[in-house]
């Protein structure tokens, strides 16, 4: 009896491979589960499982590699990928994360002038309906990129969103024409050039506030035109028409006044902008073309003018350097610290400059008043480099619908906020996605998970009685959608209370007297940040210690690694220190954007409550229905999301297996 064979038989070696990558497969679906759970140094034992099974395994290779570096450890991410470029040379995605943790580890901040500056797109009013911006004669920039436009001659102010498109347009009264528009922390404040008041409104055009009358006296005006806050929510007024500027607190009560109408040194002639920078007070002082500069009392430092400045209009300030908007010569940079000007660049098409803004990540937004639109600037490097895309954590609990976490960063490793689902593209399997939703944590209701940290050496035993007044500044402020956490440590460390928002139990386990041996601070700074990593509000770590370091503080855990895992998920550190810290423990407050202080700086521990709770949100959850059937239970998808924002680009892969 003869057997047809249709295929050939496989090689032992062959079938060996098989089993090996069903093994290490089986391996890299465990390391998934603890990744998407954010256990990522759980994942990371998986992964190299995986890999040590079958060492072509690229993609647990790559698995690992991310875990890695989200899990704090850069040099062995790096290594990682390094390895993956030699098997692939080609990848151009391996390559990519390469050469951005480099660019990240090198990076320095270099001094902005107009050389790095191009122009990339234009907001015209025409094109728009309902957001027209007739005669526009200046323009804000609020926290998430939105961009407000006041028009002169229509009365009306109008606000796009990051992406240009219009949100509304609101006319505070029926007889007004809207001059000047600036924002903080949520509001938005604009001058009624015609009827002589200030207006603060809230985000969604809704007022909180007006104020003024016309006139020449304290607090009334003739013809306000530009404003701004400053970081104490003050704010500065220029009356156009008197020939001064009026300084007012957070609910328009008159503070102080300065300026007079004249040529010399303190007078002004039709002046039409401010901005505060520190503690001065620079004024475009357009009549006299030049710009003055005051202290935050109103007395007189100097003038500055040059052959830069023929009619300067607008100002703005740009990290260490202003942007004047001057409609004869087009926006020029002054360095306040060189007292000297810079060219803002060549080849704009701007025909009469007459304000501007920046945002945080450096594009500058200039109004146009001849051609009714806003020209964007983005500096030059944006144009050259991509962003950087990393998927944290990937949830199918409530399949068919699908979350990513992922977070969105420059080249050298800021956060790239304010996006919407329009500058994301996700394709699953070859399939577009088209049901975005982005909105998931903006949509929550604002709050805060704390993990504190209690040094339980015995250098700080002495200073066991301040623990709890110390952090009552912080226990005080919570509500009961907040939560906190204790964890002690000495040579070891361990929760004391788990999150919750009970203020009494917090401080029982504040004044437990567990004190011994030992120091490790790393392996508890860790613990509380991977306690955070999955918690969705408002996350920070506090610790309270004597300010010491011994020689095992760090054995587990390197302040880098500190550093890296707290920055890669936007957790700042806080450090309340009794003695003068070590510079290890400065650089770890420093550097994740948190803060040092000591007991006595009473302003600064009640700061740390609000410095949480109001920091912004930079992490993504991209949330959509899949078409795979519960049937396909088992298969692994193929996700790949794109993002697209002001001429940058970035892409990521990653996948999921469907539960």
């Amino acid at each position: 009896m003869s057997i047809l064979c249709l295929y050939p038989p496989l090689a032992f070696s062959e079938i060996q491979d098989m089993v090996k990558f069903e093994v290490a497969k089986n391996y890299y679906r465990q390391g998934c589960a603890h990744f998407n759970a954010m256990r990522y140094l759980a994942s990371v034992e998986f992964f190299r499982k995986a890999v040590k099974e079958y060492p072509d395994y690229y993609t647990a290779r790559d698995h690992l590699a991310r875990a890695y570096k989200l899990a704090g450890f850069a040099d062995a991410a790096l290594k990682e990928w390094e390895n993956l470029a030699e098997i692939s040379p080609d990848n151009v995605a391996v390559l990519s994360k390469i050469e951005g943790l480099r660019f990240q580890d090198a990076a320095q901040e270099r001094p902005m002038d107009g050389s790095e500056y191009v122009e990339y797109d234009a907001y015209k009013s025409s094109a728009y309906n309902r957001y027209r911006f007739k005669n526009p004669v200046d323009i804000a920039v609020d926290t998430e990129k939105n961009i407000y436009i006041t028009s002169f001659s229509e009365g009306s102010l109008v606000k796009l969103d990051t992406n240009g498109r219009g949100v509304f347009s609101i006319k505070t009264s029926i007889s007004g024409t809207l001059y000047g528009v600036d924002c903080h922390e949520g509001k938005i404040a604009v001058s009624d050039f015609r009827g002589d008041r200030i207006f603060i409104l809230d985000a969604n055009g809704g007022v909180l506030l007006r104020f003024g009358a016309s006139g020449n006296g304290e607090g009334k005006f003739h013809g306000p035109e530009g404003l701004c806050f400053n970081e104490k929510d003050e704010l500065y007024v220029v009356d156009s028409g008197n020939s001064r500027v009026q300084k007012f607190d957070d609910s328009g009560k008159f503070i102080l006044q300065f300026g007079k109408k004249g040529e010399y040194e303190g007078e002004l002639s039709k002046p039409t902008d401010v901005v505060t920078f520190g503690d001065r007070v620079y004024v475009t002082d357009t009549g006299n073309k030049r710009i003055a500069c005051f202290d935050d009392s109103g007395n007189f430092i100097k003038n500055i003018s040059g052959e830069a400045l023929d009619s300067p209009r607008g100002i703005t300030r740009h990290r260490d350097l202003l942007l004047v908007s001057d409609e004869k010569k087009g926006p020029v940079f002054y360095r306040p610290a060189e007292n000297a000007f810079a060219p803002f660049g060549e080849g704009s098409s701007l025909s009469r400059a007459v304000s501007s803004a920046v945002d945080r990540d450096g594009y500058i937004y200039c109004l146009d008043y001849d051609r009714e639109s806003v020209v964007l600037f983005s500096p030059v490097q944006k144009q050259y480099s991509s962003m950087s895309l990393e998927i944290t954590s990937v949830d199918t609990a409530s399949f068919p619908v699908v979350a990513f976490y992922v977070n969105v960063r420059n080249r050298d490793g800021s956060a790239v906020y304010g996006l919407d689902k329009t500058n994301f593209t996700i394709t699953e399997d070859g399939a577009l996605i088209t049901n975005i939703y982005s909105d998931y944590l903006k949509r929550l209701m604002p709050s805060v998970s704390i993990s504190l940290c209690v040094d339980r050496s015995k250098n700080a035993e002495r200073y066991r009685g301040d623990l709890p007044w110390t952090a009552e500044f912080i226990l005080q402020k919570m509500r009961k959608n907040d939560s906190l956490e204790v964890v002690n440590f000495n040579r070891e460390s361990w929760v004391g209370n788990r999150f919750d928002w009970s203020r009494r139990r917090a401080l029982k386990a504040i004044r437990e007297r567990d004190y011994g041996e030992g120091k490790n601070i790393g392996k508890a700074l860790y613990a509380a940040i991977s306690d955070l990593v999955p918690r969705l509000n408002r996350r920070g770590v506090v610790m309270i210690t004597d300010g010491s370091v011994d020689g095992d503080s760090f054995r587990n855990y390197t302040p880098e690694n500190i550093i890296n895992y707290a920055k890669s998920h936007y957790i700042p550190i806080y450090i309340i220190s009794f003695r003068e810290p070590d510079e290890r423990l400065r650089d770890i407050a420093v550097e994740t954007g948190g803060g040092l202080f000591r007991p006595r700086d009473v302003d600064g521990l009640r700061s740390i409550y609000s410095r949480i709770k109001n920091a912004e949100e930079y992490r993504y959850v991209l949330v959509y229905s899949t078409f795979k059937l519960k049937s396909f239970r088992g298969w692994w998808a193929d996700v790949k999301i794109e993002a697209d924002h002001k001429g940058q680009k970035g892409v990521e892969w990653g996948g999921y297996f469907v539960p």
